[in-house]
């Protein structure tokens, strides 16, 4: 793959200096693209650190884990019953917990993995900041049928020396009635740019560069080792939703735990024909404490970090921008759009809740004719802001004078 050298240095080992000329003898720059990896030029997000790798890991086997102890050992001896051959049938009871736990398992693992290969919201080499109008204030004037000036009453304006309209020199009154050319009109300048000192590239306002990425990312929160990623504002509803079915799982299993450990206890000493003790082994008691332990622990730990993430959603401000004194930036509803995206096919519904929220397999989507405005950055090449963790909705036709009302309301909020 050639780049040209144009492309914004930065400082990454993928870009190599300049070793040949194409065609028309320009120099050229070798990248060199990787399967995985973080660079900007690379086909597949993945964050390389042994750490994070190890902790991804862990938190895999951890779901796996827990999966086994409450389908396999749990449950069976406990919805099910045993005919005179000694075959257990289960229950559908059995039936109905087993898949249900095993969908909020499969749920929070899917989640995990996109936040793990979802860019978070990398700022590319060729960010550029957003171009902005210079507007000027201007004296609305009408005039009559004769081209006299008129003020706002429908008067003369006698008090500015409204003249006549060949240029004479009349007063002041006569420099309200010249028309502008258009093609004399400023262009629109665009906004001081901020490099960061790292990756010697534009850093947008919201963004804050991440060391382990080797990256700037927008609306950076943290850098959370047990997804091994960034958590900004391409993947922060994979995150949240990572979050909440692993607290959903924990507190099925212990649900699960206590309503086997009273029903053991409230049969104690009785034995009821064609159903199974409370465990087929006594050794199996270790596989529930263990389930149980691993339950409280990481029960209470997700559910801390739900009302903290809580905070983070309503007021727009990461733990970053807290650390660095920032005010409240924006409303709640503001916060849930910017987090969890429109609905490109029913944009009416922003403020209200919807399902694909808690589903991992929806992406985050905004209109592209405000990509740029959220992401805090524009393409000089002609593509949109979208990356690879925030795409547009790309739906033809799709612009600001298109949206409702109330989604233009939101997103100028946004």
């Amino acid at each position: 793959i050639e780049a040209s050298k144009s492309v914004s240095p930065m400082s990454n080992s993928n870009v190599k200096k300049p070793h040949h000329h194409n065609s028309n003898g320009y120099p050229v720059a070798t990248v060199k693209r990787n399967k995985c990896g973080t660079g900007p030029f690379d086909e597949n997000w993945l964050n390389m650190d042994c750490c994070g790798l190890f902790c991804a890991s862990i938190t895999y086997l951890l779901h796996i884990y827990g999966v086994y102890a409450t389908c396999m050992i749990l449950i069976p001896p406990w919805m099910s019953t045993v005919d005179e051959d000694g075959v257990r049938t289960t229950s559908f009871m059995g039936h109905l917990n087993r898949t249900a736990f095993t969908l909020v398992a499969v749920l929070a693992v899917y989640a995990h993995f996109k936040a793990m290969t979802t860019d978070p919201g990398a700022v590319p080499p060729d960010a550029q900041p957003i171009p902005v109008e210079e507007t000027t204030p201007t004296t609305a004037t009408a005039t009559d049928t004769t081209g006299k000036a008129l003020g706002t009453n429908g008067s003369m304006d006698l008090e500015n020396g409204g003249g006549d309209l060949n240029g004479g020199d009349n007063g002041p009154g006569s420099s309200s009635l010249m028309k502008e050319d258009p093609l004399l009109a400023p262009a629109p300048k665009r906004k001081g740019k901020r490099l960061c000192r790292r990756c010697n590239a534009f850093k947008p306002k919201r963004a804050h560069h991440c060391s382990i990425c080797q990256r700037c990312i927008i609306k950076m929160d943290h850098h959370c080792p047990w997804v091994n990623n960034c958590v900004g504002i391409g993947n922060h509803k994979y995150f949240l939703l990572f979050v909440f079915y692993t607290c959903l799982s924990c507190v099925y299993s212990l649900g699960l735990i206590a309503v086997r450990f009273f029903d053991c206890m409230s049969r104690h000493g009785h034995i009821r024909t064609h159903h199974m003790t409370c465990l087929d082994r006594p050794g199996q008691l270790l596989n529930i404490l263990g389930l149980f332990i691993e339950a409280i622990l990481f029960g209470l730990f997700t559910s801390c970090m739900m009302i903290d993430q809580a905070g983070v959603v309503t007021t727009k401000m990461t733990h970053i921008d807290r650390l660095k004194g920032g005010d409240d930036a924006g409303s709640t509803l503001a916060g849930v759009v910017e987090v969890f995206g429109l609905n490109p096919k029913k944009l009416d519904l922003a403020e209200k809740f919807r399902a694909d929220w808690l589903s991992p397999f929806h992406r985050i989507c905004f209109p592209s004719s405000l990509q740029d405005e959220i992401m805090g950055f524009c393409r000089p090449c002609g593509g949109t802001s979208s990356n690879r963790g925030t795409p547009s909705n790309g739906d033809k036709g799709d612009s600001q004078s298109e949206l409702t009302p109330m989604v233009r309301s939101v997103t100028e909020i946004v």
